[in-house]
Order: C-alpha cells, then sequence, then structure tokens
C-alpha cells in the first residue's frame, strides 16, 4: 500500500523546489506585515533580492537543471517572481522593484551568451551542408527549440511582409513548380481581408481613443500584425510552390505548413470534387489558402507536416489546394 503512493523519483526536486518556495515565500510574508516594516528600509531590498533572486535561482538548480529544460523558462519564472514581489510589498515600498528591468535585461544577455555559441556552430553546420545564408539560419534558430522556433517564425513573416512583387519565386530549375494562388481567388480574399481589417482598426481606434485611451496603443499594434501577417502571408504562399522534383517532392502552403519527402513516398494522387469528411483520418492543409482541396496525397507511411511556431502534425492522406491538380498527377506520373 505505501509504495503505490509513492511519486516518481523525476517529482523529487519539483517537489523540493515547491516546498523551499513555499518556505520563502512564508517567511517574506511574515516579514512584510512585521509592526515595523515600513520603518527599516533594508527590509524592502531584502524581500525584494529573495523573491526576484533567490526564487529564480533555486527554479534553475532544482528544476531547470535536472529536467534539462531550456534557460528561456526562468524569463516566465522571472515574471511570476515580480508578480509575487508585488503582491508582498506595500505599494508605498515598492521602490526597489524598480530596478527589476535592469535584472531582467541582465538576464536577457546572460542568455544571449550561453546560446551565442550554440548557435554559430549550428549555423557552420547548417552551412557545411547547404551553402545558402537563409536555409542555413533558419535552421541554427531551430535548433534553439520552442523559443528558437517562435523567433523563426517572426523573423519569416517579417521577411515575406518585407519582399516586393518583384521578388521570383522560390523554384529551382531542376524541380516543377506548383502554384495554388492563381485560380482560386486567394490574392482577391487577402485584399478584400486587408481592406475590412484597415477599416476594422480605424473605428476601433477612434472608439478605443475615446472609451479607453490607455488600450489604444495595444489594438494598434494587434491590427498592424494582422496586416503584416496578411502580406506576409499572401507573398509567402506566390513565392513558395509546390516543388516537384526528381527525387524529392516539397509541399508548401505559405511559411505555415511544410512538408519535404522523397519522391517516392508518394504513392498515390486523385482529385477530389469535394472535401473528405470528418474523421476519415485525412490532413487537410488548404485552408490557409481559403480555397477547398482539390487534390488527395496518399503517401507509403505516415509522413510529418511542419507547421509554424514549431506545429506537427502527421498523417498518411493529405488533402491539398493546386491551380493544376491534373498536371500534377501527371508530372508525378501517378
Amino acid at each position: 500500500m505505501t509504495s503505490s503512493l509513492r511519486l516518481p523519483v523525476r517529482s523529487g526536486p519539483l517537489l523540493l523546489f515547491g516546498l523551499l518556495a513555499a518556505l520563502v515565500l512564508g517567511a517574506e510574508y511574515i516579514i512584510t506585515h512585521r509592526a515595523d516594516f515600513s520603518q527599516r528600509p533594508l527590509l524592502p531590498v531584502g524581500v525584494a533580492a529573495d523573491v526576484l533572486v533567490c526564487l529564480p535561482a533555486l527554479f534553475y538548480l532544482l528544476v531547470v537543471r535536472p529536467y534539462r529544460l531550456p534557460l528561456s523558462s526562468l524569463v516566465g519564472v522571472l515574471g511570476v517572481c515580480v508578480a509575487l514581489a508585488t503582491w508582498l510589498l506595500p505599494v508605498t515600498q515598492q521602490q526597489p522593484l524598480r530596478l527589476f528591468p535592469a535584472l531582467l535585461e541582465a538576464a536577457t544577455l546572460g542568455l544571449a551568451a550561453a546560446r551565442g555559441r550554440r548557435l554559430v556552430r549550428a549555423y557552420q553546420a547548417a552551412y557545411a551542408r547547404n551553402p545558402h545564408f537563409w536555409p542555413s539560419a533558419q535552421a541554427a534558430i531551430g535548433s534553439l527549440g520552442a523559443v528558437g522556433q517562435l523567433l523563426l517564425t517572426e523573423i519569416t513573416l517579417l521577411r515575406y511582409a518585407g519582399l516586393g512583387w518583384w521578388a521570383a519565386p522560390e523554384a529551382p530549375a531542376t524541380a516543377t513548380a506548383f502554384s495554388s494562388y492563381r485560380e482560386s481567388g486567394f490574392v482577391a480574399l487577402v485584399a478584400t481581408a486587408a481592406a475590412v481589417l484597415v477599416v476594422e482598426a480605424t473605428c476601433v481606434h477612434l472608439l478605443a481613443q475615446r472609451w479607453c485611451p490607455g488600450l489604444t496603443p495595444w489594438l494598434l499594434f494587434g491590427e498592424a500584425y494582422g496586416l503584416v501577417f496578411l502580406l506576409g502571408h499572401a507573398q509567402a504562399v506566390r513565392l513558395r510552390p509546390v516543388l516537384l522534383g526528381a527525387e524529392e517532392l516539397r509541399l508548401r502552403v505559405g511559411f505555415v505548413w511544410e512538408l519535404a519527402v522523397p519522391r517516392a513516398a508518394l504513392v498515390a494522387a486523385e482529385v477530389l470534387r469535394e472535401a473528405p469528411a470528418t474523421g476519415t483520418g485525412v490532413l487537410g492543409l488548404s485552408k490557409p489558402l481559403f480555397a477547398g482541396p482539390n487534390l488527395l496525397l496518399t503517401f507509403a507511411e505516415p509522413v510529418t507536416v511542419v507547421g509554424f511556431y514549431g506545429i506537427r502534425r502527421t498523417a498518411q492522406r493529405i488533402a491539398v489546394y493546386l491551380d493544376q491538380p491534373q498536371h500534377f498527377i501527371t508530372t508525378a506520373g501517378l
């Protein structure tokens, strides 16, 4: 009976951190409620130091290292510690919290220094395999884990949003390119959505400026980000067609989804007259194109599709949209 209640060994460091954090916060709560707390100017500094320095240090030693968590998790912990320190300290004794921006900046610089050498090594290894700057930079940034995937998506978005309509599609001469925006009305739909977003942003901005001025900059940022996303997505769909080469199939839906598999892995392709029913195990990738799927691809075994922010989906059958699905089938010899 006793053995059935034992927690896994791996939970030991986490439980120890929770116990120590509770003891620290309990002690700080007692200190901040002392009658003479406001009369001792060093006590608020000590409380802020314990919460903003000691707790993150304990988290690093007892959680980050044993569980091999990314160092970026410390940023979230620092944010929680700031909230706890704000709760513990009276409003009139919160002057030490003004040091937090400097502490956060120091932590960020330390994290960047720790990751810098790893990033350089990853770029050099990727460049040795593929001597081109952007693919190598993508591989290096993506090697940083979840934070790298987030950063890579934002950089990719800004990169395509900043490219002009004169930029050439990313299609090598050794592969056949298949577009997915010419015959679906994709460009018109994106332009309409952008126009609606501009009108909505103007109305919301005027209303927020009148009723809630503090919210106005955030709403403006959100609407601007939406416009940049639409522009970047439209450019990526145009510049990143589906590629069918002699050895590889590279399925790309803007910068939202991407799949690269050997050409021999594709065993069947058929034209779709309507979207597959839900629950049939078919992965649909046509929604970012504002169109229904018109081509069903079947692979010899399940394949993994990589999306933005590092999202992954696995399926053996994938429904996509192409401007000329029959031409794809003929070219693939299926």
